[in-house]
């Protein structure tokens, strides 16, 4: 499996000031409300979330048996083919919130690390497969399937083993939140400092 890089980081980055604005725009404080409102935090959190492109290549093999295999192959067979996966690594929403501003106007807020949100494959770049079989021997539909499956498990783990990936999904969650809770203290004449907390 190979990785080929983060994606969208442009439109990445012009989303999260769309969403920095239209969060500002449903969190600006009136006359009434003493405390500002962090209700928009989640939806930044999600813009923060990211793609990455992986190649990866489906193999399976099985080897000839029963009487005769050694000559006939019977019950051999091999599939092999590529295609081009994302993985998307962020933040888990639910387990993250903000509490604040205290007196001294410190913004707490509990985040958890980042992980593996979502698999998904590029059906348009799976290539035609490789097939090798032997005697009277052939590749079902579900036995495809499978194979495409095992794959995608790999991927996953793999995933969530780059620990490389998972701090930089982190720091661009707390970059965008911290981005985005400071301005919403700006809008209510505010300068808010921000305190991480790990989650449990």
């Amino acid at each position: 499996m190979k990785r080929s890089g983060i994606a969208r980081m442009g439109i990445a980055a012009a989303a999260c000031s769309a969403a920095l604005m239209l969060s500002l725009s449903g969190c600006l404080p009136n006359e009434t409300q003493s405390t500002p409102s962090f209700s928009n935090a989640g939806y930044v959190c999600e813009l923060s979330t990211l793609e990455v492109y992986y190649h990866n290549v489906a193999r399976a093999e099985q080897q000839a048996n029963g009487m005769f295999a050694w000559f006939f192959e019977n019950g051999y067979k091999q599939i092999w083919f590529e295609y081009s996966g994302v993985v998307e690594m962020g933040i888990d929403v639910s387990r993250m919130s903000i509490s604040g501003p205290d007196s001294s106007n410190v913004v707490s807020v509990t985040l958890p690390a980042a992980e593996v949100l979502n698999v998904d494959v590029d059906e348009s770049s799976i290539s035609d497969p490789v097939i090798e079989t032997g005697f009277m021997t052939g590749f079902t539909t579900e036995e495809k399937t499978e194979v495409l499956g095992n794959a995608q498990n790999d991927m996953r783990a793999a995933a969530e083993q780059d620990d490389t990936l998972k701090s930089q999904a982190r720091e661009r969650a707390k970059s965008m939140l911290e981005s985005y809770i400071k301005n919403v203290g700006k809008l209510a004449g505010q300068e808010y400092t921000v305190k991480w907390v790990d989650a449990a």
